[in-house]
């Protein structure tokens, strides 16, 4: 609990100075060419679940970092790969799923470029598909703690849409993830468990 609050505050302080510090909203990468670098945030994340009694949504706080590459493939269009772990799940009043990920993602990405205040100014927003690999899940109630990775899917499969915004080599970005298959290893009829998450994260690209 601790260590997520650190993150999301050095988060915060951290795209503060990165606002405080830019001229301007613009980011050049030229066609044919290569970024790469770390990313970290945190992130928002509920189950929404149907046809089980007794689960109540709530969001869940957890941590994400990780790495991305994006080649531009033309002026305005490039593709985005990330690699990153994540913890996501739901927290009610009572009770907590934690579920952490390993995950994949592939995103077309489209940069809109416009001019304000006599300033070049850009912004991103993208739309892709990704994978996610439980790397371990755990159920909480009260002091009660349980291994509850037989009772998740293995793997997840995401619809993401997201929007990023540059402050020269610093890119801050708000990625959403529809999960798309029923989280349940062995779903009961008529049950399912679909995860809703956002990740909030600063970047740097070299």
């Amino acid at each position: 609990m601790i260590i997520r609050k650190i993150a999301i505050t050095a988060l915060l302080l951290l795209s503060m100075n990165i606002a405080l510090a830019q001229d301007n909203l613009f980011y050049y990468q030229a066609t044919g060419t290569w970024d790469f670098g770390p990313k970290i945030g945190f992130t928002t994340s509920l189950i929404n679940s149907k046809g089980q009694e007794g689960i109540q949504q709530g969001v869940r706080l957890g941590l994400v970092g990780g790495v991305f590459t994006r080649y531009q493939v033309a002026d305005q269009w490039g593709l985005q790969i990330d690699l990153s772990y994540s913890s996501r799940g739901n927290k009610s009043t009572d009770e907590a799923y934690k579920n952490d990920y390993l995950d994949i993602s592939f995103t077309p990405v489209y940069n809109v470029k416009y001019r304000m205040f006599e300033k070049d100014m850009t912004f991103d927003v993208f739309a892709g598909i990704g994978a996610s690999f439980l790397a371990q899940a755990k159920f909480e109630m009260g002091e009660l703690e349980l291994n509850n990775k037989d009772f998740i899917s293995n793997t997840a499969f995401n619809i993401i849409v997201g929007g990023s915004l540059p402050f020269g080599p610093f890119l801050l970005t708000a990625t959403t993830r529809f999960g798309v298959k029923n989280l349940l290893a062995e779903p009961s009829p008529g049950s399912k468990w679909h995860s809703i998450s956002t990740e909030w994260t600063a970047a740097y690209r070299f």
